[in-house]
C-alpha cells in the first residue's frame, strides 16, 4: 500500500513543519518512491519549510560522507546563517539593556550611539554571557565557549582571527586545535562529541530566533555498488551500515534535537532483499521504521516510513 504524496505532505506540514517542529519538537520521518516523486517531495518540503521559517539544509550524500555524525553536524551548520543569527541574538542583549543595536562595529562606537561608557557596556555584555550562555545547560561547554567567542568577536571587532578560527572548527575545516584553545575550546568536534554538538546547534539556532531546521537527505546513494556511481563519494556496504547506525542515533535522540525535522528520501533499493547495503540488514534501524499502528485498509501518514506515490 502507498500513500498519495499530496495527502503526505498535507500531514507532514500541518503536524510537523507547521507546529510540532517550530514548537521545539523533534522528528526524522522517511519517504520511499521512485524518482519523480521524491523530486516533488523534494521541492515541496523545502518550500514548505521556508514559509514555516524554518532553515532548510539538504545534505549532499556525494559530497558528505553520512557514516559519520560529525560529518552530518558539519553539514548542517556550513548550511546556516551564522552573521544573521549572531545578530540576532546581539540584537537580544540590547533590547533587554534598553539599548540599540546600531549598524557601528565595534564596542566604542556602539556605546557612543547609545550614550553609555564603553566599559560599563561591555561589563554589562559580559553579565549577560554568564547568565544567559555560559549557565545554559542546553549548550555543551565547548560549544558554550564558541559562541561566547563568536558573539564577542562580533560585538566587539577584537579578535576577529579567534572568530574565524571557531568558525572553522564548526564547520570541519580547522586544521590544528591549538587555533582555539583562547576560547577555551577543548577538542575537535568528532565522534564523540558530535552528538552533544548537534543537540548544541539545535538548540542555538531556536536560541537566535530561528523556528527550527528541516533536514533534507537523499540516501539513494548508499543503495548504488561502486560501479553505477559516476562521481561523488561511493560507499562500500560497511559504511551504509554505519550511515544507518547513524540515521538510527538521530531517531533515538530525537526528542533531545530541539526543532530538527529530518527527512530521508529513498527507493525501493531501500526495502529490497540486498544483503549488503538495504535496510534489512541492520536490524536496529529496521524495527525503529517499523509502523506499529495499522488503520484499516490504509497506510498510517504518521508512520516513521511511507511509501509514496504520485
Amino acid at each position: 500500500m502507498t500513500i498519495v504524496l499530496d495527502e503526505w505532505l498535507g500531514v507532514i506540514g500541518r503536524e510537523y513543519v507547521e507546529s510540532f517542529i517550530p514548537a521545539g519538537g523533534g522528528a526524522v520521518r522517511f519517504a520511499v518512491g521512485d524518482a519523480g516523486v521524491l523530486e516533488r517531495a523534494g521541492t515541496r518540503l523545502r518550500r514548505m519549510g521556508n514559509e514555516a521559517g524554518l532553515h532548510v539544509v539538504a545534505v549532499d550524500l556525494a559530497a558528505t560522507k553520512l557514516h559519520m555524525l560529525q560529518n552530518l553536524f558539519f553539514a548542517v551548520s556550513t548550511a546556516l546563517p551564522w552573521e544573521a543569527m549572531l545578530r540576532a541574538r546581539l540584537a537580544g542583549f540590547f533590547e533587554e539593556a534598553g539599548y540599540r543595536l546600531e549598524q557601528a562595529a565595534g564596542i566604542e562606537a556602539l556605546a557612543a550611539a547609545n550614550g553609555v561608557v564603553p566599559h560599563l557596556l561591555r561589563r554589562q555584555f559580559n553579565q549577560w554571557l554568564t547568565r544567559t550562555i555560559w549557565r545554559d545547560a542546553a549548550l555543551a561547554q565547548d560549544y558554550r565557549n564558541g559562541m561566547i567567542a563568536l558573539l564577542t568577536a562580533q560585538l566587539t571587532s577584537e579578535d576577529e582571527a579567534l572568530g574565524e578560527a571557531v568558525m572553522e572548527w564548526l564547520q570541519g575545516s580547522l586544521r590544528a586545535v591549538g587555533q582555539v584553545r583562547r576560547a577555551h575550546i577543548g577538542a575537535r568536534i568528532g565522534r564523540h562529541n558530535a552528538r552533544a554538538m548537534l543537540m548544541s546547534l539545535c538548540h542555538w539556532t531556536r536560541a537566535c530566533g530561528g523556528k527550527g531546521i528541516l533536514l533534507l537527505l537523499d540516501i539513494r546513494r548508499l543503495h548504488r555498488e561502486p560501479r553505477e556511481i559516476a562521481d561523488g563519494l561511493r560507499y562500500s556496504p560497511g559504511a551504509v551500515m554505519d550511515c544507518y547506525e547513524v540515521l538510527r542515533q538521530v531517531i533515538d535522540d530525537a526528542e533531545h534535537f530541539s526543532g530538527l525535522f529530518l527527512v530521508a528520501l529513498a527507493d525501493d533499493a531501500l526495502l529490497n532483499d540486498n544483503p549488503r547495503r538495504s535496510l534489512m540488514q541492520y536490524t536496529a534501524l529496521q524495527m525503529r521504521l517499523s509502523d506499529d499502528v495499522h488503520p484499516h485498509e490504509r497506510d498510517n501518514p504518521l508512520a516513521p516510513l511511507v511509501r509514496l506515490a504520485a
